[in-house]
């Protein structure tokens, strides 16, 4: 079977052959299973997951279409080192991007010592979004004890335009596609890092949020924008924050959890000063998240894509027009995961999710995850092209360093006036 890709889809399949933009989670699992029983499990996720069979190619006019083929998912084996080696891992392959003519559009790395392993997935964005890949995670696990699916076809994977029933249909087609790459696009090495907060830290965080009247996605944006004003480079003001949205809960899909692409973003505002106030801060990011319109957004932003790719342009000339689109942060967050953590012989001890490329450098992306009681996070760090190797993994160790810092100064100077107010009562 084959279909077009939606408008969505289109956009980053072109934004894509310009500059990578695959995205990856990374999950540590205690248990042991071998290449074949991994195998077999990626067989059985195919059967259930058509979006992980396809290729793209383009008809006589150029317009791209997802191909049902009979690719296989690559996995490359490596012997791990350290709990820090995944991200080193990370690093590479977030440098170079897929062959967006052979399928799977999705590869995966296993870092393996004895029954510890941390196992990668990295895809291509035009075919899945992050919320995809966790249950996509669940069922390579579930396949890996035993359990096996029925297979679907394309019919079941809509875009996100098919299944979202406000979208008018797209502009007829006025132009001719002629200059799409099909060179893998590459770009240069990223620093990855992470960070697990304290099950104590993640509650203390959660109820200090709620009693300033933000949440815990406001208060990690503030962080890292507050952390931002630490950089060795100059940034504009006022500074953009992009937020992505999960969208799942305004579409018609015939399978909730199916792998797709169904994201939208919006973007908030900021003024900042070293020493602005956290929580004010806080307070903005959420009260501007709460004033966008999710399903009018993506009216809009559907209306504008299809416009822009009826005349089909090439990977270099939307380029141009994502220039426009001037952001300094990124902070996509997944918010509480809602699967299983232990199975039958294998369990899902953290999750490091999502790590996310943007675009040009300089990039600052913060991945947030809560799986169980603990919040990661996960920072995707690409400085301008003419900053040392050096001096730029310096800056990504402290962006993360600041940002943490700021976190926990912001709910642990409350905790201190609380323990401050007992011991007088006392």
């Amino acid at each position: 079977m084959e279909r077009y890709l939606g408008a969505f889809e289109h956009w980053f399949w072109l934004w894509d052959q310009t500059h990578p933009l695959q995205f990856a989670i990374v999950a540590k699992l205690q248990g042991q299973f071998s290449p074949n029983q991994l195998a077999i499990a990626l067989q059985q996720v195919q059967h259930r997951h058509p979006m992980l069979r396809v290729c793209i190619a383009t008809d006589e006019i150029g317009r791209p279409k997802f191909v049902e083929t009979e690719g296989e998912i690559p996995v490359r084996w490596v012997a791990r080192t350290d709990d820090q080696h995944w991200q080193r891992e990370l690093e590479q392959e977030m440098t170079y991007s897929f062959d967006w003519q052979v399928a799977s559009l999705l590869r995966i790395v296993v870092l393996q010592a004895g029954d510890v392993s941390e196992l990668m997935l990295v895809c291509y964005h035009s075919i899945s979004d992050s919320l995809s890949n966790i249950y996509l995670l669940r069922d390579i696990v579930q396949a890996l004890e035993g359990k096996t699916f029925e297979p679907l076809d394309l019919s079941t994977s809509l875009s996100l335009e098919e299944a979202f029933p406000q979208l008018a249909p797209a502009p007829e087609v006025m132009g001719e596609g002629s200059h799409y790459s099909t060179t893998i696009s590459r770009r240069s090495q990223p620093h990855i890092r992470s960070a697990m907060l304290s099950a104590e830290l993640t509650q203390q965080l959660l109820e200090r949020s709620r009693a300033e009247q933000t949440t815990v996605h406001g208060a990690i944006s503030a962080a890292f924008l507050l952390a931002l004003t630490q950089q060795p480079f100059r940034l504009s003001d006022p500074v953009n924050c992009v937020h992505p949205v999960n969208v799942r809960s305004h579409l018609s899909l015939p399978m909730p959890d199916a792998v797709g692409l169904y994201v939208n973003s919006c973007m908030t505002t900021h003024s900042l000063e070293p020493n602005s106030v956290f929580w004010d801060v806080a307070r903005s990011v959420k009260s501007q998240i709460l004033q966008t319109d999710v399903a009018q957004q993506l009216v809009e932003d559907s209306k504008t894509r299809q416009a822009t790719l009826a005349n089909l342009p090439d990977p270099v000339a939307l380029a141009e027009i994502l220039k426009q689109a001037a952001f300094q942060l990124v902070v996509t967050n997944l918010g509480l995961i809602k699967i299983p953590q232990q199975y039958d012989k294998i369990r899902i001890e953290a999750l490091y999710a999502p790590a996310v490329l943007s675009g040009d450098p300089p990039e600052r992306i913060v991945g947030v995850s809560t799986l169980g009681d603990r919040i990661s996070l996960t920072i995707v760090f690409a400085p301008p092209a003419d900053v040392d190797r050096d001096e730029s993994d310096r800056a990504a160790t402290n962006f993360l360093s600041e940002g943490v810092r700021r976190l926990e100064d912001a709910v642990l100077a409350q905790s201190d006036i609380k323990n401050a107010q007992l011991s007088l009562n006392e």
